[in-house]
């Protein structure tokens, strides 16, 4: 299968999300009902781009992204976002992309990713794990694999219990960073797939590398991260208000990939103990 694409020989998994754009329009105030602000969006993303050659895999989506598919570095592996970016509930099943399918993200040589929000014994739990299994089983057949980034309640048995169902029916588990070196540990001993990292929404870039290096620690082999990265993005404003692409696209190549490098650094060295 295609996992091996995604980490390096150390056997680190480092992904990029450039999939969030409603997110990422959002905190920099882009309306993408409007050309120019869609090409500001498109600017951006080519630079965060470039950040591809310090990671190992790419996260795309189907609209804003996939047509950059092609100029990641070589290094980094592909994935294709599967769900539609709309602010959902948490309860609410996920909306599948209409017009893209896992065929399309076989024939882009990408893996597929899917981010789902789940409590035991919810409403549409059993819609959620038939959905799941949907994926994965179609995803079996077309040879490629699976990530599940996987959102749960803050406590942490709800989290592990979540992890318990669902933990057959991806390649890849990305979760959101558990509270301590146990449950983080005990996450790690119910699977037999890698699981990766991820921040809670209110995480600044500091609070979660110390819990990132708790977490790679404790048997996480990486991370799958994006706005944590770059939160200052909206603060490059010239004196009319309007984004100083100039100053973005310094803090990009400078502190952001300085996050990366050391974010990398710090896998480098639990991997190694």
């Amino acid at each position: 299968m295609r996992t091996a694409h995604l980490h390096n020989e150390a056997g680190l998994f480092a992904i990029l999300e450039l999939d969030r754009n409603r997110e990422l329009a959002e905190s920099v105030g882009l309306d993408l009902s409007l050309p120019d602000n869609l090409a500001i969006l498109d600017a951006i993303n080519r630079q965060l781009l470039t950040l591809s050659q310090e990671v190992t895999g790419v996260i795309f989506d189907p609209i804003y992204t996939h047509q950059l598919l092609a100029d990641k570095a070589a290094t980094a592996g592909a994935l294709l976002r599967l769900e539609q970016d709309k602010l959902l509930a948490p309860e609410e099943l996920p909306a599948l992309f209409p017009n893209f399918s896992l065929e399309e993200i076989a024939n882009n040589y990408a893996l597929a990713k899917l981010e789902l929000h789940y409590q035991l014994g919810e409403a549409k739990a059993i819609e959620k794990r038939q959905l799941l299994a949907e994926i994965r089983e179609y995803s079996k057949v077309l040879g490629i694999d699976f990530l599940l980034s996987l959102r749960t309640a803050a406590a942490e048995n709800d989290q592990l219990l979540a992890i318990q169902e669902l933990r057959g029916l991806a390649d890849l588990l990305v979760i959101q960073n558990p509270a301590d070196p146990l449950a983080m540990a005990t996450i790690v001993s119910e699977l037999d797939i890698p699981c990766l990292v991820t921040n809670d929404a209110a995480d600044s870039y500091e609070q979660f590398k110390e819990k990132f290096r708790m977490a790679m620690e404790n048997g996480a082999r990486g991370y799958c991260l994006g706005a944590v990265l770059w939160r200052e993005l909206g603060d490059f404003r010239g004196e009319d208000q309007s984004l100083d692409l100039a100053g973005i696209c310094k803090y990009l190549a400078t502190t952001v990939r300085d996050r990366i490098l050391e974010l990398n650094r710090i896998a480098a060295e639990s991997l190694q103990i």
